[in-house]
């Protein structure tokens, strides 16, 4: 059984919608704030990481159906927020920032995992 947790989720979605804001920018705006391109690049990576550990964060599953689901939703906003910056002047679509995204997804959905034995532990003390 899926169940999500609704505040949680609402932390989810106004991040979504930073993201999706962070996409409109113009490309002119963007290009003021100094980074390079590479750094533009790379900045997928911690961006998409954050996304998933705060929707994991909302979502009370098996670890396993929540670790698909949130792989699937997250993958597929990636491809709409790439396919979005096909109308906004000076941005362009790119499979490779698609891949980052994703790569970004993996990477927190590992962490997540990762620090689970402590979230349990933690929780197993709180719980005395």
């Amino acid at each position: 059984m899926i169940r999500i947790v609704p505040v949680r989720a609402c932390v989810a979605l106004l991040y979504m919608a930073g993201v999706i804001s962070l996409s409109a920018l113009p490309g002119r705006t963007v290009a003021r704030w100094g980074f390079t391109r590479l750094q533009l690049d790379l900045l997928h990576i911690p961006m998409f990481t954050g996304l998933a550990l705060v929707t994991l964060w909302a979502i009370v599953a098996s670890r396993k159906q929540r670790a698909l689901l949130v792989f699937s939703a997250l993958a597929l906003f990636a491809a709409v927020d790439e396919i979005l910056q096909l109308w906004v002047p000076g941005r362009e679509a790119s499979v490779a920032d698609f891949l980052r995204d994703a790569l970004g997804v993996l990477i927190g959905i590992a962490i997540a995992e990762a620090a689970r034995p402590v979230a349990v532990a933690l929780r197993r003390e709180w719980e005395r």
